[in-house]
């Protein structure tokens, strides 16, 4: 473009330093915002807000709040993406103190956080087990007429059972059913965990159960995660139950749990059982020789 006399303008520049940044290429981003600022160009809010991602996706937190600072310093007003992206930094760095007064700030902005806001400020919340902050930001959040969504849901059940509260969490995913929020692979991971916790592994299949009649799928990844729990603590009936259940609603097992359940078959002598699974897997054609 420059050998032939075309300047490139604020967009092209914008493109090339977000293409930089996804690539993790801070130091050769940086240097194109040089050369536009030499080609007297000058950075937006999208071109900055550009860089301070590219920080976060190299867990620079401390450079992406500097560029936040000289956002403000440039008279550039911050929109909702850009404290966005510095807010979910300082939330995964646990900098909880420094996300809420941003948050605060917003707010003296009369700017209104979004769900994505919210979600990033809850989870590290929850992570740093600072529950009683989250719940007046769930509060906030109704006030704002903004509803939980599946991810905010989820970090709410990691902290209830990370926080020894598994109880709770288990009442929260019934709500967060009947509210017809759909749960995820995480979510069931995640309360799965909960389940455990409070030595409820035989209502697993039963759990299921009752989730796959309202119409609940679950991937073959997540049935593994769950019936390789339940062996590894001597529950195989239960993981039995449930792969019948699995393949019963559709959902195949894969070659993962053939080799869980086979090899849990053999650590109870079930040795004719075990070579049952191993012939079906044959026929499947699963199994690699």
């Amino acid at each position: 473009m420059l050998s032939n006399n075309i300047m490139p303008d604020v967009y092209t520049y914008n493109i090339l330093i977000d293409a930089l940044c996804k690539e993790g290429k801070i130091k050769q981003a940086k240097n194109v915002l040089a050369m536009m600022v030499r080609a007297c160009v000058k950075p937006d809010i999208v071109t900055l807000s550009t860089l301070m991602d590219g920080y976060n996706l190299v867990n620079e937190v401390k450079n992406a709040k500097y560029v936040f600072n000289v956002m403000i310093q440039m008279g550039l007003t911050p929109d909702i993406y850009s404290y966005n992206i510095i807010i979910n930094e300082l939330c995964k760095s646990k900098r909880m103190d420094e996300a809420m007064i941003l948050l605060q700030e917003m707010q003296r902005s009369n700017m209104v956080p979004n769900i994505v806001t919210y979600n990033s400020l809850i989870d590290g919340l929850c992570k740093s087990g600072r529950t009683s902050d989250v719940w007046a930001l769930i509060e906030e959040m109704h006030g704002r007429n903004q509803q939980p969504n599946v991810i905010t849901n989820n970090s709410l059940l990691d902290g209830l059972c990370k926080n020894h509260y598994p109880e709770k969490a288990i009442e929260l995913f019934r709500k967060m059913i009947e509210k017809g929020i759909r749960p995820n692979k995480y979510t069931s991971t995640v309360i799965i965990d909960g389940i455990c916790k409070i030595g409820r592994l035989k209502n697993v299949p039963e759990f299921f159960q009752d989730l796959l009649i309202q119409g609940y799928c679950f991937d073959v990844e997540t049935y593994n995660v769950v019936i390789s729990g339940l062996c590894k603590r001597g529950l195989l009936d239960e993981a039995l139950t449930l792969w019948s259940m699995m393949e019963d609603y559709g959902c195949m097992s894969d070659a993962i749990t053939f080799q869980v359940v086979i090899c849990a078959l053999f650590e109870k002598d079930e040795t004719n059982k075990a070579e049952k699974f191993v012939r079906e897997m044959i026929t499947r054609d699963l199994l690699k020789r």
